[in-house]
């Protein structure tokens, strides 16, 4: 193949590899559109590194896996060689000779069975636990885009509602210079109407810059870099919550992929200890090899060679022993993490499961705010405009308000997160 094949070969496979990039992210949803969690989450498998990295080990497990199957299968290979060579001898004449050799060979050996056994299925407990790992790290994303589209989507929805409270503070300041100019308030309420409407625009002015740096957080979460705001089309959804906390603990057990994945190498552990102590076992070599050679290129000369034998282990300064008991204190140690990891998740679920009825149970509450303290805000507002009631109680009731429609919001994004949350220690998503 010449240069320019060669060139025009690389050139090609690297245009594919650029349009299959693309063709990958013109499948994703675009992020000047409305996005959904699910469409967040999509978005964010695709970008993540994590991912990506869980996904690559899982090809190299598979990859181990063959490796160790391949030692059941035979090797071959062809070989040829030539040589000349130019001789003389005293006052003889010189000798020229020049030669061919060539040689095609097939061998099979396989030394201790069993242990290359036990090598799979210690490649193929690997691979399994690879494949847990990435469904790990799959939840673990999962559960981090939740929290950052629902922060982001309190954000955003607390921003009206400091818009709506700005809008009340200034609507109550140009109510109260009226009633100046009428003379009928003083200039006291003037000011102080006026410095509510103020720390009303300094609290819109925080929303919104939070609001920034939570989309910036969403952002990063996706593995995507976006200058503007992202359009969320989603609400807070409020499921319901589990009733059980053994149900939810019996599922965290069962479905929790860093709890199987720990299983399978406790697993692992057990073979090597038993892979170790075969080593006191004698080791059985079955060969058989296929050969044909010749000189001039031709393979006119065969060799069939079958052999069987058995290795006994006498003396091996110990290794065999120091073996064993390193696959004990690895196996204990496996035993150890398993058991530490069986503590964490109880607490884990429990913390979670407590969170999430705590904000169930303040939704309710947040609702009953919310209709009093507006109540109490049109009384008091309807109370001032007669001329009856005072702008402090005024303001109070709507400070009460705005802080009462915040506190739904917050036990409303409390309650989403805490169910993630606990999703995520149960291992589902």
């Amino acid at each position: 193949m010449g240069m320019k094949k060669i060139l025009f070969l690389f050139i090609s496979l690297g245009l594919f590899n650029v349009l299959l990039a693309q063709e990958v992210q013109e499948g994703l949803p675009s992020l000047d559109s409305e996005l959904s969690l699910d469409d967040c989450i999509q978005i964010a498998m695709a970008n993540s590194p994590r991912m990506q990295k869980a996904q690559l080990a899982v090809q190299s497990a598979e990859i181990s896996v063959s490796n160790a199957k391949n030692a059941f299968l035979p090797t071959a290979s062809a070989k040829a060689s030539g040589g000349a060579s130019s001789s003389k001898y005293g006052s003889g004449s010189r000798i020229n000779n020049e030669n061919l050799y060539s040689q095609a060979e097939a061998d099979l050996t396989i030394s201790g069975i069993t242990d290359l056994g036990r090598n799979i299925r210690i490649q193929n407990l690997g691979l399994d636990q690879s494949k847990l790992d990435r469904c790990d790290v799959e939840n673990s994303i999962v559960f981090s885009v939740k929290s950052a589209y629902y922060s982001l989507l309190a954000a955003q929805k607390a921003v009206a509602i400091r818009t709506q409270s700005h809008e009340l503070y200034q609507d109550q300041y140009n109510r109260t210079k009226a009633f100046y100019d009428q003379g009928l308030r003083p200039k006291v309420d003037v000011t102080t109407a006026e410095v509510d409407l103020n720390n009303a625009a300094l609290s819109l002015i925080r929303a919104k810059n939070l609001v920034k740096t939570r989309n910036a957080a969403l952002g990063n979460v996706m593995g995507v870099t976006y200058q503007e705001e992202f359009k969320l089309k989603s609400e807070i959804e409020l499921e319901e919550a589990p009733s059980s906390f053994e149900e939810v603990l019996t599922k965290a057990y069962a479905n929790r992929p860093d709890v199987l994945s720990s299983k399978k190498a406790l697993q692992i552990q057990e073979v090597r200890l038993a892979q170790a102590k075969a080593a006191y076992w004698p080791t059985f070599v079955l060969g058989a090899s296929y050969t044909r050679n010749g000189d001039d290129l031709r393979l006119n000369t065969e060799d069939i060679r079958l052999s069987a034998g058995i290795e006994v282990p006498i003396f091996n300064a110990f290794k065999t022993y120091n073996g064993v008991k390193q696959a004990k204190i690895n196996l204990e140690s496996a035993k150890n993490s398993d058991r530490s990891l069986t503590n964490d998740i109880y607490l884990e679920v429990q913390n979670a499961f407590v969170k999430l009825n705590e904000a169930a149970e303040s939704i309710p509450l947040a609702v009953s705010n919310v209709e009093k303290a507006k109540e109490n805000m049109e009384l008091a507002q309807g109370r001032y405009n007669e001329g009856i009631g005072d702008i402090i109680s005024l303001k109070d009731a709507q400070v009460s308000y705005t802080d009462s429609e915040l506190g739904l919001l917050t036990a409303r994004y409390d309650y989403a997160v805490a169910l993630a949350e606990l999703k995520q220690a149960m291992g589902t998503k």
